[in-house]
């Protein structure tokens, strides 16, 4: 098992951990998998961090990492990476993790405008979101009035008011209670993370946030997408 230490401080630069195992793919290429981790993987509509790992007498760049069951996989450029049972010291892309915590973040902004403006989770019902280089969020359902203005002026004016992310671990039952909505598939048998903006509302996440809506900038909406039923958001930060 991989202590995802992401979920905990996502303003963590630097850690330690411990390799155990390592499988090869070819002489420059190496899955390592550590005993705790900083690299957020690939996941919830968030990009991969990269960086490096390093010991006193050899480096190897992070260039992915992935979730597998309750491992977090490594991908590693390298020659020959040190054994199972090696210490060594994890250095994040700290600007690669900065703009994606930023962009997450602003995409939780939009969304939880769009819940203040009436819009959400009815009649548009939030799937799912992309919050990489081309940031989306995909609702079911349409509105035909262009929200546009409003939304980009509601999103704004919650940057402009600094307000507070939180997260915490809860059971399944409490964030029944506490989500404005749940997205499908949650699974039950294990404690999920509630994300709440202070003073708005809460809902279920998984990736690493900035601690305040300062942090995210100022949000640009771009023209909104409807097609077969579904709207789709796209966001940028200015």
């Amino acid at each position: 098992m991989t202590i995802p230490i992401y979920l905990h401080n996502a303003y963590l630069k630097e850690a330690a951990g411990t390799i155990i195992e390592v499988i090869k793919e070819n002489d420059q290429r190496w899955q390592i998998i550590l005993d705790q981790t900083i690299f957020y993987p690939r996941g919830g509509g968030q990009s991969t961090d990269q960086g490096i790992i390093f010991t006193d007498s050899w480096k190897g760049k992070v260039t992915q990492a992935l979730q597998k069951d309750d491992k977090i996989i490594h991908y590693v450029e390298s020659s020959q990476p040190p054994p199972v049972g090696t210490e060594l010291k994890e250095i994040l892309d700290w600007g690669r993790r900065y703009l994606n915590m930023r962009l997450h973040s602003a995409g939780h902004v939009v969304d939880f405008a769009l819940y203040l403006l009436g819009y959400s989770p009815a009649p548009l019902m939030p799937l799912k979101g992309d919050h990489g280089k081309k940031p989306v969020i995909c609702y079911q359902g349409i509105v035909e009035k262009d929200i546009r203005e409003d939304l980009e002026k509601k999103a704004n004016d919650l940057v402009s008011q600094d307000l507070a992310f939180s997260v915490r671990l809860v059971a399944h039952e409490e964030l029944e209670r506490e989500a404005i909505y749940l997205q499908l598939g949650l699974p039950k048998n294990k404690p999920l993370r509630l994300l709440t903006l202070n003073g708005v509302g809460s809902v279920a996440d998984g990736g690493t946030q900035v601690n305040k809506t300062s942090e995210v900038g100022q949000i640009s909406i771009l023209p909104l997408e409807r097609k077969e039923g579904m709207t789709y958001i796209h966001y940028r930060l200015v």
